[in-house]
């Protein structure tokens, strides 16, 4: 899609206008109806719409009333809109990131990024990135996930079949499962894809349907998806381009096959699932999957089942309207803290041996919190730094962050060493 939007940005015979709603139309088709392009012109990022009687297209008004900005048109002297003369609205370029921010808050639209190249009057204007609410890097402002999903879903006599992926391009964790249902609970496969998409906090899906005769509308509305950010995907991925693909994702030099490698080999439908996940993120962004964590299979053999929806039943997990569990007892000091607490909530583990460690960790660490969890309030959420330092999108001023979270570590090392009480794996005596 990216060339053909090229295409169309390099085509003089028409106005920069008629050009930016054929791409609006494009992102529509592609990203559903939710799609808006900001597009740079001078010092503006400007976003349009027409609304007439003839046609209705562009999400200016929308996105003007969002940000509370004036509305207008291109010339104000004509009162009629057209492509030609479009309602519009804009953003100075300088403060685009803080409108964006705003935009992407919403865990709503896809966004298309038009940028201008170049100094008048030579300008060319090329499609910079795409950001959706999965693959939204930069303006992450929660402490949770970022995970986007896709679900290659199959029927095989009335039993779902699912091919589970996911990434949190913010982290660059990566897992994957493939589910089956039974006799006796046809629709288990289902239960789990939604337990695992409520667990791993998901802002995106990427649905695909396998069998033509599931009927699509009862399975998203099981999984809630409706309410959700989300895409039908019609395309299909060959073994060969999975293998292509995930050789370069992963760096993988091996003799085995990349998805040997990657022991997916007996998980097809999640190894299909996984590489159209990538290639979605790829058409957003293709800096974000580069050097991610090798996938992870979700083993939930050495945890208690969880079914028939008990994280919402229990509020374990809150909704938009309720409080949670995983909120009440929040009293974590750092980022990572707080996904570790909402891991251990919502993945009780039935391993006496781990219960005991932990019990016993507890107890140890009970009387010497306070002076620990000092130091911890300095630790910012290092997983996304060195996410950040590994694709080189660290922002200059993160790095004093990275220094004050290096020297709490070392703090709370120190004080544990000192103590005795346990021997930290990074103390010089491990």
């Amino acid at each position: 899609m990216k060339d053909q939007i090229q295409e169309i940005l390099n085509d003089k015979s028409i106005l920069l206008t008629e050009a930016y709603f054929k791409i609006q139309r494009l992102f529509e088709k592609k990203y559903g109806k939710d799609a808006v392009i900001l597009m740079e012109i001078g010092t503006f990022f400007e976003v349009y719409e027409v609304n007439n009687d003839e046609e209705q297209v562009g999400k200016a008004k929308e996105i003007a009333e969002l940000l509370n900005i004036q509305l207008t048109r291109k010339n104000k002297n004509i009162l009629e809109n057209s492509q030609a003369n479009p309602i519009m609205a804009g953003v100075p370029a300088v403060s685009l990131e803080k409108h964006l921010a705003r935009i992407i808050s919403t865990q709503k639209y896809t966004i298309g990024i038009i940028k201008q190249i170049g100094t008048p009057p030579k300008v060319r204007r090329v499609l910079d990135t795409t950001i959706s609410p999965g693959t939204n890097f930069d303006f992450v402002q929660s402490q949770d996930e970022n995970t986007i999903t896709s679900l290659v879903i199959d029927k095989v006599r009335e039993n779902y079949i699912i091919g589970y992926s996911s990434i949190d391009v913010t982290t660059g964790k990566c897992f994957f499962n493939e589910i089956f249902g039974t006799s006796e609970d046809p629709s288990f496969a289902l239960d789990e894809a939604f337990n695992y998409m409520n667990t791993h906090k998901t802002n995106e899906v990427l649905v695909t349907f396998l069998d033509k005769e599931i009927n699509q509308k009862d399975v998203l509305d099981y999984l809630e998806l409706t309410h959700k950010t989300h895409h039908i995907n019609t395309s299909r991925s060959k073994i060969a381009y999975q293998n292509e693909l995930f050789r370069n994702i992963f760096t993988i030099e091996s003799l085995l096959t990349p998805i040997e490698h990657l022991d997916m080999e007996m998980y097809p439908l999640s190894s299909e699932s996984l590489a159209i996940l990538i290639d979605f993120v790829i058409e957003h962004d293709a800096t974000i999957v580069q050097k991610l964590n090798n996938p992870v299979k979700l083993d939930l053999n050495h945890f208690i089942y969880l079914g028939n929806n008990a994280l919402e039943q229990l509020n374990i997990l809150g909704t938009n309207h309720q409080p949670s569990l995983v909120n009440l007892l929040n009293n974590t000091s750092t980022a990572m803290g707080k996904r570790l607490l909402k891991e251990r909530l919502t993945h009780p583990i039935k391993d006496e041996k781990e219960l005991k460690r932990r019990y016993q960790l507890s107890q140890d660490l009970y009387d010497y919190h306070a002076p620990i969890e000092n130091s911890m309030g300095n630790i910012y959420d290092i997983e996304r730094l060195a996410r950040r330092i590994k694709l080189g999108r660290l922002h200059p001023f993160e790095l004093s962050y990275l220094y004050d979270s290096l020297y709490a570590i070392k703090e709370v090392v120190s004080f544990m060493e000192d103590y005795k009480f346990i021997t930290p794996p990074c103390s010089s005596d491990a």
